[in-house]
């Protein structure tokens, strides 16, 4: 039986960052516990249909995962193991604020079985820092990951956000050479989104905030992230993630695959068996229906004809190895070519084969949203 992925999403906040629109809560601190519960009833509910899987990979995200106690932690961790068969060798991952980390709740979650940290820098600027909202300092961030450390965590991630209003290409690559000198064993360095109706898309648009970077800015702040990275050992992996040998995110490769996995908590979806499924958006509605007050998950809609292929494709060539060609075809029975012939023949020079998978050339990495952009208007022209 295919081994799954198990997701539980955390969605308290101390406050909510000026860019995020994820779905998280401010001001429900109090209600930690009652939350934890609501997870576990959820995850013994779902253990009746999925609980013979085995399970290669768990993620707690957010929100802030790390607001949650160390004895909240292992609750959930001792469940997922009484319900699931959890590999020995599992990749379970914790996402936290550096502002929100103590040295006891490090240790206890090291105890109850995260062996894999990922934490929310987002830039080494105190400036930036608190123009998107952060709740913590540079300094904070480095004796994060100086505690961690100490915890015994012997894989850590940093997030790290370029494109920030006001943001200079040499604050960026100050902002990674900090973060390289702090020798995490991954990086994931993201584009700010400006999502629509956050705060910092209304500060943007009302100009009570410094300006975004301009593309020429922009493009120099990749180069610099590709340089910088590789020079410390990092590979590039995905198109916003670099690891060292032996240490990309394993939980992040079964999205970019499109494998299985099971989403457990506020807002959580899931692709099992071939469906997709997601629970309520709504803190109320999720605790409700989490008491069993009607049945907890939602089927979406029927994927639309190609809508797989398609998101086989998006997915898979975010990656550096690319798209496994063999897989692809006994899933949909034909080859990508068969399916984008005029994408494939025009933009061909972008593409790239070897053992077996369809991947993007460098250049083609660069280039990704318009040949994403091409392949779907041809297939829904």
């Amino acid at each position: 039986m295919e081994p799954i992925s198990i997701y539980i999403h955390i969605p308290l906040c101390v406050q909510k960052c000026a860019y995020c629109d994820f779905t998280s809560f401010a001001g429900r601190l109090q209600q930690r516990e009652a939350y934890v519960q609501a997870v576990l009833r959820e995850l013994r509910a779902q253990a009746a249909f999925f609980g013979a899987h085995r399970v290669g990979t768990v993620f707690m995200g957010g929100g802030t995962p790390t607001l949650l106690s160390g004895e909240q932690v292992a609750g959930i961790m001792d469940t997922i193991r009484a319900c699931f068969s959890l590999d020995e060798d599992a990749e379970v991952t914790m996402e936290g604020n550096p502002g929100t980390l103590t040295r006891e709740n490090l240790a206890a979650y090291r105890r109850a079985g995260i062996n894999r940290l990922s934490l929310g820098v987002q830039s080494l600027d105190d400036g930036l820092l608190r123009t998107v909202g952060r709740i913590h300092t540079a300094e904070e961030a480095v004796r994060a990951v100086r505690m961690a450390r100490e915890a015994g965590f012997q894989n850590l991630n940093l997030d790290l956000m370029n494109g920030l209003p006001g943001q200079s290409a040499d604050q960026w690559a100050q902002t990674l050479r900090r973060a390289v000198e702090l020798q995490p064993e991954h990086l994931s360095c993201y584009g700010l989104i400006l999502e629509e109706g956050t705060p910092l898309e209304a500060a943007v648009k009302a100009g009570s905030c410094p300006p975004l970077p301009d593309e020429d800015t922009l493009e120099t702040m990749d180069a610099l992230t590709r340089e910088m990275t590789a020079a410390a050992g990092y590979e590039r992996y995905e198109v916003s993630n670099y690891a060292k040998p032996g240490r990309a995110c394993r939980h992040n490769i079964v999205y970019w695959e499109c494998l299985p996995y099971l989403g457990v908590g506020c807002a959580a979806h899931s692709d099992m068996d071939g469906h997709r499924f997601y629970n309520p958006e709504g803190w109320e509605d999720y605790m409700g229906l989490s008491r069993g007050e009607e049945s907890l998950r939602r089927r979406e809609g029927e994927d639309a004809p190609g809508e797989r292929r398609f998101e086989r494709m998006m997915m898979g060539l975010r990656m550096a190895r690319g798209v496994d060609c063999a897989r692809f075809t006994r899933d949909f029975g034909a080859g990508p070519e068969a399916y984008w012939p005029r994408s494939m023949e025009r933009l061909g020079a972008l593409f790239e084969r070897g053992e077996g998978r369809l991947r993007l050339t460098e250049r083609g990495m660069q280039v990704m949203n318009g040949v994403l952009v091409e392949m779907l208007e041809e297939q829904n022209g």
